[in-house]
């Protein structure tokens, strides 16, 4: 008898990562990491302690390839209404983002990273829109809560200096204006999930900008 074959850990954490992000955890089960890894579903389960093992797992190695260096692009971005611009339009165009100087990015240098092939929308937030995520109880929810905070912060000093700037609707708070891009970041995902048209979630995109920021703030064409 052969020895047995040495799990690999990155390499069934970028399999699971990327079907996640493809179809959703709800349609990925661990049986199928097992067939598409090539690793025995048991071993996997004792390597990483569980599905919610696995998933911390993939949420790290989502922070770290894709999240945290999308930051140096976002942090390049001096207008928020163009930083919300650009998160929505991410998810729009699958994390595929080729033309940043449309929101004021000059320096060349800086580059979105791109996703696995034929993912959809955002891969943190087609986790937490998931059934299967409601479950977790342990270091998954930990993880989530984690990105979902820092997130929250980020953004709300974005609309922060919007507000400075006098660059928020009459009436739009900071609060009122983070907890709304939120809630559509999570209505986005589901659109792209289900396949709605991009016309429609461009459209969806565009209602949400001038329903936060005044003309003023919104000088960019929206295209």
């Amino acid at each position: 008898m052969g020895r047995p074959k040495l799990l690999n850990r990155e390499h069934v954490v970028d399999i699971a990562l990327s079907e996640y992000w493809r179809n959703g955890i709800d349609n990925v089960g661990m049986a199928e990491i097992a067939r598409l890894s090539g690793f025995d579903r048991a071993g996997i389960y004792k390597e990483f302690g569980g599905e919610e093992g696995l998933v911390n797992e993939v949420l790290e190695t989502y922070s770290t390839k894709y999240w945290l260096t999308r930051m140096p692009v976002m942090n390049a971005v001096s207008s928020p209404a163009m930083l919300v611009k650009l998160v929505y339009d991410a998810f729009i165009n699958d994390n595929v983002m080729k033309n940043l100087a449309d929101y004021g990015v000059q320096d060349k240098t800086l580059k979105w990273p791109m996703p696995p092939k034929n993912v959809r929308g955002c891969c943190y937030f087609g986790l937490i829109t998931s059934d299967t995520a409601s479950g977790f109880k342990g270091s998954a929810k930990r993880k989530i809560k984690e990105i979902t905070r820092f997130s929250h912060r980020y953004m709300r000093e974005k609309f922060e200096q919007a507000e400075r700037d006098g660059l928020l609707i009459d009436g739009v708070s900071v609060d009122a204006a983070n907890a709304f891009y939120e809630d559509q970041c999570l209505l986005m995902q589901l659109m792209r999930q289900r396949g709605f048209a991009k016309t429609k979630i461009t459209a969806t995109r565009d209602f949400v900008l001038k329903s936060i920021f005044t003309q003023r703030a919104l000088v960019a064409k929206l295209h």
